[in-house]
């Protein structure tokens, strides 16, 4: 192979690296700007309230019991026991538990970004077992509190007004904070069951909840249903089962979720400890999505930014090996430049207009740039614009692999294999060690053709 033949791809290899500042720098720019996106998110979750996920309502019984423990005996070194008290919060979850929830939604922004908020109102309706007050080996409980009924909600501060709780009926006044058990920590909120209530019993809740981006049930019942309505028309259904059915329409969605104590054993096993179960994964609920934003897609744009350019560059250097027409490494370096910029472009213009409009104004504009500078350099419109199509057309081939997420790596495949066919079938006939740029004086041949 001719010396200048390695020195061009050389050259060529080079500016592909220097190129990787500038898009690196982009890239940089856009985690930066995902980065405030997410802490105007954290902002107005710490205004309005959090994601929210509920558990409950479950029949809570503080006891003391005694237990055997065995010790080692330090004189004789044999095992002894003895009998220790310790306090425990005993649980019983309900035969069925219903939740009825309607979700009014609206986007809360900070600047030009923004997350979703609800507010909720819910419905819940529970019915205990008659024999909530059995107790597993009484000889070993001492002495036992009031029972409580009790319901965690993960961020207190969405609730509007203090829940109301009624027992058969009956409303119930909230026990304070303050007078809980330790053991049952924060987020809880609880009321005192009648000294005289016996046999089967049922509960209702009504809860105005606020939240933001989710909501989520933990199914702690033999049998729960979950119905929710809302405005919002891009849900995400998630966690331990999907709904059975479902409805999604512009105006919103409706689904209903049916599950029972089998396929939630592991929440259930944690509630009955008297733990706060924190696993999202055994709840069940939904997401609200927003729709693919500006930011995701230009993030997801940059990801061919160096399969551009490095087409760019590979179809300058078969211009210059089929016309004998020699490019300089600044002309390269600039027009790589200007494809850079329409990166720059795309990520800007995408915070303030849909992502198609600017995706369409950015590549017109460096397109367009990019022609005329060409159409001065090679000395000919027809070659200059026909590479500024070309470019136009890559990346509008770009754009349809973003927008079709399923198939992206296949139209990728499709595309590269493509690029690698032409290259081939256009350099068939050449002879590489017969080829030689000349660096300097006049091109061999019009570029035009």
């Amino acid at each position: 192979m001719r010396q200048t033949l390695f020195l061009k791809l050389l050259t060529i290899a080079g500016l592909m690296l220097l190129l990787v500042a500038p898009l690196l720098m982009i890239q940089g720019k856009v985690a930066e700007r995902s980065n405030e996106a997410r802490q105007v998110k954290y902002q107005i979750a710490r205004q309005v309230s959090g994601e929210q996920t509920l558990s409950g309502p479950l029949v809570v019984v503080p006891r003391v019991r005694e237990q055997l423990v065995e010790r080692g005996d330090c004189r004789r070194q044999e095992r002894c026991a003895t009998v220790e008290q310790r306090s425990v919060l005993e649980s019983q979850i309900p035969d069925t538990l219903s939740v009825d929830g309607q979700l009014q939604t609206e986007m809360r922004y900070r600047g030009i970004y923004g997350t979703p908020v609800y507010r909720s109102l819910l419905t819940l309706e529970a019915v205990f077992p008659a024999n909530w007050q059995a107790v597993d080996e009484p000889e070993q409980v001492v002495s036992s509190r009031p029972a409580l009924l009790i319901m965690r909600i993960s961020d207190l501060r969405g609730l509007v007004e203090r829940p109301q709780i009624l027992v058969n009926d009956t409303p119930l006044p909230l026990v304070e904070t303050e007078q809980l058990p330790q053991a049952l920590g924060d987020s809880v909120i609880a009321v005192q069951l009648p000294a005289d209530l016996t046999g089967a019993f049922t509960v209702k809740v009504r809860l105005n909840l606020n939240g933001t981006d989710s909501l989520a049930l933990l199914p702690l019942a033999k049998e729960t249903r979950l119905g929710l309505r809302a405005d919002w028309p891009h849900p995400s259904f998630e966690g331990l089962v999907l709904p059975v059915d479902r409805e999604i329409s512009a105006e919103g969605f409706t689904s209903h979720w049916r599950t029972n104590s089998l396929a939630a054993a592991s929440a259930i096993h944690c509630a009955r400890n008297g733990q706060a179960c924190d696993d999202a994964g055994q709840a069940m609920g939904v997401r609200l999505v927003q729709p693919v934003t500006g930011l995701l897609s230009s993030e997801r744009a940059l990801k061919y930014s160096f399969l551009i350019a490095g087409l760019t560059f590979a179809a300058f250097f078969l211009f210059e090996v089929l016309r004998r027409y020699p490019l300089h490494a600044m002309q390269y370096l600039l027009v790589g430049l200007a494809l850079a910029m329409f990166y720059l472009l795309l990520v800007a213009l995408s915070e303030h207009i849909d992502f198609v409009l600017a995706y369409l104004s950015a590549a017109l504009a460096c397109c367009g740039l990019i022609g005329v500078y060409l159409m001065a350099v090679l000395r000919s419109a027809r070659a200059g614009w026909g590479f500024a199509g070309s470019l136009l057309l890559v990346l509008g081939l770009i754009y349809g692999i973003l927008m079709a997420e399923d198939y992206a790596l296949l139209l990728g495949a499709l595309l590269l294999f493509a690029a690698l066919a032409a290259v081939m079938l256009v350099t068939r006939r050449l002879d590489w060690y017969a080829f030689s740029v000349r660096s300097t004086g006049k091109p061999a041949s019009d570029p035009a053709g």
